[in-house]
């Protein structure tokens, strides 16, 4: 398990002529079991918030801290990294490889750190697949696959190297309705059942009522952070 806090963590960005600040100075910490989504509209600061966690954007103010070690500082290798051990990235477009079937994508999360999946590993990424709901899909490629099943086994390929902290961009924007259930079914149970921290980046209200933690900015600022009553899910774990 892992907590990540943010100590008045503020982000700039400049044209060359003027200095413009996205993300004003934010105290906020994110603790395992609990799947928070945040919210607010295009600009809001959301998508800034999410790369400054997932140590893909430097901060401009403040510190950020993985459990009690201060990582805001690191170097671009040392960040590359924590984002290996600590981190599992879910996106909006799956972006899986065609010509590589699903089981080999997913596999795709050991290969990039330069090792040869072991058995292990690969018996990892069938149980994964299983438990998603793929189990019939391992040796497909993505295009015969659904956008809602895609989006599954991309985050079956996040979650092959165990990492505590599971980061998701707008994942079910591109879904219909029924997908977009299944996916947030998925990412609450990792939350509770695996016992993760689980942050969703989305403006998609029909994601509101699975978060345990719903945070809303609106330029550049949190204008409210509520726990409300989510949307129950008891499957097996993964």
């Amino acid at each position: 398990m892992a907590t990540l806090r943010l100590h008045q963590v503020a982000r700039d960005f400049t044209d060359g002529r003027e200095i413009r600040r996205v993300l004003f100075p934010t105290d906020l910490e994110f603790s395992p079991t609990e799947l928070t989504v945040l919210s607010g509209p295009s600009g809001s600061g959301k998508t800034t918030l999410l790369s400054i966690m997932g140590l893909v954007l430097r901060v401009s103010e403040g510190s950020m801290f993985l459990d009690d070690r201060e990582v805001t500082r690191l170097s671009d290798d040392a960040a590359a990294a924590m984002r290996l051990q600590w981190y599992g990235f879910v996106f909006q477009q799956p972006m899986l490889l065609e010509g590589l079937s699903i089981l080999e994508n997913l596999l795709l999360a050991v290969a990039v750190q330069g090792s040869r999946p072991t058995a292990r590993q690969r018996n990892r990424a069938l149980e994964l697949l299983e438990a998603l709901g793929l189990a019939g899909a391992w040796a497909m490629q993505p295009r015969l696959l659904s956008g809602g099943m895609k989006q599954r086994a991309s985050i079956g390929r996040a979650l092959l190297k165990d990492p505590p902290i599971l980061l998701c961009d707008e994942p079910t924007s591109a879904l219909d309705a029924e997908s977009g259930q299944v996916v947030m079914g998925i990412l609450k149970r990792i939350a509770i059942e695996e016992r993760r921290v689980v942050v969703v980046v989305s403006h998609d209200a029909r994601v509101f009522p699975y978060a345990d933690r719903l945070i809303k900015l609106e330029n550049g600022q949190v204008v409210s952070d509520t726990r409300g009553n989510a949307t129950s899910r008891k499957p097996n774990p993964l």
